[in-house]
C-alpha cells in the first residue's frame, strides 16, 4: 500500500508538472501572438497614414493640373520670360595677378525679358572664348561650364547693377589680342536655348 500510494503520489506530480509547463508555453505563444498583433496594428496605422498622404497629395497634383489647363496653353506668354541674352558692356578682359597685362576675362551675362527688363532666371551657362585668327581646330582657347544649383552664387543687384558675373581665367596666353566672347544660357522655366557673343580687346602679357 505504502508503495502503491508512493507512486500515485509521484505520478500526480508528474502530471501537475507537465500542465504548470504546458500553462507557460501556452502563456508564451500567446504573448508572442499578442506581440505579433500589435506590430500588425501599428503597420496597418502606417500604411493608412502613407495611403492617406498619397491620396491627398494625387489631389493637390489633379487641382494644379486643372488649374494649369484653365490657363490655356498660352500662359507662357503672359509671364515674364527670358527672350534673350545680353553681354554687359564691361565685358572684357582683366587682371588677376598683378603683373603685366591681363590674364582673364571677366563675363556679364544679362538675361532679359520680353519687356527689355533684366531679371534672374535661373538656367545653366556655358562661355567659351575664342580667337578666330588662328585655325579652325585651334580657335577655342577656354571653354566654362556652370550648372544652374551654382550661378545663384554670381548674381548681383543693386543700383543700375543686375547680372550675373563670371571670372573666367586665361589658360594660356592667347596670340591675339581680339577674343570672342561667346555664352549659351538654358532657361530652366521654358527649356529655351540663348545664345550671345561680343568681341573684346585684351592686353595680353608680355611674350615669354
Amino acid at each position: 500500500m505504502k508503495i502503491a500510494a508512493a507512486m500515485l503520489t509521484t505520478s500526480l506530480a508528474a502530471v501537475f508538472f507537465c500542465a504548470g509547463c504546458l500553462q507557460t508555453e501556452s502563456q508564451t505563444k500567446i504573448e508572442n501572438l499578442q506581440k505579433e498583433l500589435d506590430l500588425s496594428k501599428a503597420r496597418e496605422k502606417e500604411l493608412t497614414t502613407q495611403v492617406e498622404k498619397l491620396t491627398a497629395d494625387t489631389d493637390r497634383q489633379k487641382e494644379q493640373i486643372e488649374t494649369l489647363q484653365n490657363l490655356g496653353p498660352d500662359r507662357l506668354k503672359k509671364l515674364f520670360v527670358v527672350d534673350q541674352v545680353q553681354l554687359g558692356r564691361y565685358t572684357g578682359g582683366i587682371d588677376t595677378d598683378k603683373k603685366p597685362g591681363q590674364d582673364a576675362v571677366k563675363v556679364f551675362v544679362m538675361p532679359v525679358d520680353q519687356a527689355g527688363s533684366v531679371i534672374k532666371s535661373a538656367g545653366e551657362v556655358k562661355i567659351q572664348l575664342f580667337d578666330l585668327a588662328e585655325p579652325e581646330s585651334e580657335r577655342l582657347i577656354a571653354e566654362f561650364d556652370y550648372p544652374v544649383d551654382k550661378i545663384g552664387e554670381h548674381w548681383s543687384s543693386g543700383f543700375m547693377a543686375y547680372h550675373y558675373s563670371f571670372e573666367c581665367p586665361l589658360p594660356n596666353r592667347p596670340k591675339n589680342p581680339d577674343i570672342t566672347v561667346r555664352v549659351e544660357f538654358i532657361d530652366y522655366l521654358t527649356g529655351k536655348t540663348f545664345t550671345a557673343q561680343k568681341l573684346i580687346k585684351l592686353i595680353l602679357p608680355p611674350a615669354p
